[in-house]
C-alpha cells in the first residue's frame, strides 16, 4: 500500500515511518499531519476506510476521534471566553442555575474543564439518553459530586461533553457544534464536525474495535468510586459506526475529522502570524494555565490539566515542549499545538487500540517529526 499525500523533504523519514506502520499491519486506515501557519509540512494518509479493506482512505476521510474532540471543545470554550461570553473563574451556576446544588455550588468553569467537578459518569445505560443533551444536562445538574470539587481530578470521559455543551447553549443559544462551526470551522475552512451532517456520511471511515483480549486489564484493576462511575453506561463500541452516533453532539467523544483539519486548526491557534491567529496569546496563556496536577482518580496516571486540555508531560506524548497542549482520543487519535515551534500536529486512524492516552503509533510519528525538525533547525 503506497502512502498518499505531501511531505516536505525535511520530513521524509516521517513518511517512511508512516509507510512502515501500514506495511506492518498496525493500521487499517489513517492520516497524519503537521502544519505551521496554516500550511502543511506533512499531510499524508493511507490504507482503507473499511475493515474489509475495499475502499481506500482519502485525504478528507472522516473518523470518530473520540476524546480528541475534547480539545476542539476546549478551543470553542476559549473562543467564547475571548469574545466575553464566558469567564473561566466564574461559577458554573452563574450560567446554569440548576447546576448549583448538592455540593456543586462553588464549581467554576475552569474546575469543570479540568475534571475537578466530581461528576465523572452518568447513571443511564440507555444510548438514546446520550444523544439527548437536555436529558443528560438535567441528570448532571442534579448529581452530587463523589469527591470534594477542586481537590482532585477524575477524568470526565463522557460527561465533559454534556457539561461544556450546556454552558455554551445557555450563554449563546447555540449548540456547541453549531457555535464551533459558525465561529471557528467555517471561517477557517476546518473540516471537523461535532454533529455530522448527513451530507458528509459518504466520507466516514468504519471504526475497527480492538480485540476483547485487550480489555482484560480493566477486569484486573481494583476500581475506586470514580472509576466505577466513569465505567458505567452502554457499550459505545457497539454504536460508534451508526448514523445516530455521528449525528449526535457529544463534545467529549464523537467529533468527526481528519488529521489535516485538526493539525491546521491547532496551527492557527499557535501561529505567530497575527493575520492568521484564531486566539490571542493572552487567551492561550489562560486556557493552558496549569489547573491541577496529580494522579487522576479515573486514569490512574499523573496528569497536568489546563482548561480542557491535556498539558504535555514527560516530553513524550506531544513532543519535547512542555507548553504543548491538546487532547488524545480512545483508540489512538490525537491533536495538539506546539506554541514554541508554532506547530499543529494530528494523527487520526480507524483501527483502535485500547488506550485513553498516548498511542504507540502516534508517539512514534510525533517523535520522528521532532527528530526531523531538530536536524532542520541545526
Amino acid at each position: 500500500m503506497e502512502i498518499q499525500g505531501n511531505c516536505h523533504e525535511d520530513f521524509l523519514e516521517v513518511k517512511n515511518l508512516f509507510q512502515e506502520l501500514h506495511d506492518s499491519g498496525r493500521e487499517t486506515g489513517s492520516s497524519f499531519a503537521v502544519y505551521r501557519d496554516g500550511e502543511p509540512l506533512v499531510d499524508i494518509w493511507g490504507g482503507y476506510i473499511d475493515n474489509e479493506r475495499k475502499t481506500l482512505w482519502q485525504r478528507d476521510s472522516l473518523a470518530t476521534v473520540w476524546s480528541t474532540t475534547k480539545g476542539i471543545a476546549a478551543l470553542t470554550i476559549a473562543h467564547a471566553y475571548e469574545s466575553g461570553v464566558l469567564d473561566y473563574e466564574e461559577k458554573v451556576s452563574h450560567y446554569w442555575p440548576e447546576f448549583g446544588c448538592n455540593g456543586k455550588e462553588e464549581i467554576t468553569l475552569a474546575m469543570l474543564l479540568s475534571h475537578q467537578a466530581g461528576i465523572c459518569g452518568s447513571l443511564t445505560d440507555n444510548i438514546d439518553d446520550y444523544y439527548n443533551q437536555q436529558r443528560m444536562a438535567e441528570e448532571l445538574a442534579a448529581m452530587k459530586p463523589i469527591w470534594e470539587p477542586g481537590t482532585k481530578s477524575g477524568y470526565h470521559s463522557l460527561t465533559y461533553g454534556w457539561l461544556v455543551s450546556e454552558i455554551i447553549l445557555r450563554t449563546t443559544g447555540k449548540t456547541l457544534g453549531q457555535y464551533f462551526k459558525e465561529k471557528i470551522a467555517t471561517p477557517n475552512e476546518i473540516d471537523f464536525f461535532i454533529g455530522l451532517p448527513e451530507s458528509e456520511e459518504q466520507r466516514v471511515a468504519e471504526m475497527v474495535p480492538f480485540p476483547k483480549t485487550e480489555n482484560k486489564e480493566v477486569v484486573n484493576k481494583e476500581n475506586n468510586e470514580a472509576k466505577k462511575l466513569s465505567d458505567r453506561g452502554p457499550n459505545l463500541l457497539k454504536h460508534q459506526n451508526t448514523r445516530a452516533w455521528r449525528q449526535a453532539e457529544i463534545a467529549s467523544a464523537n467529533g468527526q475529522g481528519c488529521a489535516n483539519a485538526i493539525a491546521n486548526l491547532y496551527s492557527l491557534v499557535v501561529t505567530g502570524d497575527k493575520n492568521l491567529k484564531i486566539l490571542q496569546n493572552s487567551t492561550i496563556e489562560t486556557m493552558t494555565k496549569d489547573r491541577i496536577t496529580g494522579r487522576d482518580l479515573v486514569l490512574d496516571v499523573v496528569t497536568r490539566w489546563g482548561a480542557g486540555f491535556v498539558m504535555n508531560m514527560h516530553k513524550i506524548i506531544y513532543g519535547p515542549e512542555k507548553s504543548s497542549f491538546g487532547h488524545s482520543g480512545w483508540g489512538g487519535s490525537c491533536g495538539f499545538g506546539d506554541p514554541v515551534n508554532n506547530l499543529g500536529v494530528s494523527y487520526v486512524m480507524n483501527k483502535m487500540a485500547n488506550n485513553l492516552a498516548a498511542d504507540g503509533r502516534s508517539v512514534q510519528l510525533i517523535h520522528k517529526t521532532y527528530e526531523c525538525l531538530g536536524r532542520k533547525n541545526k
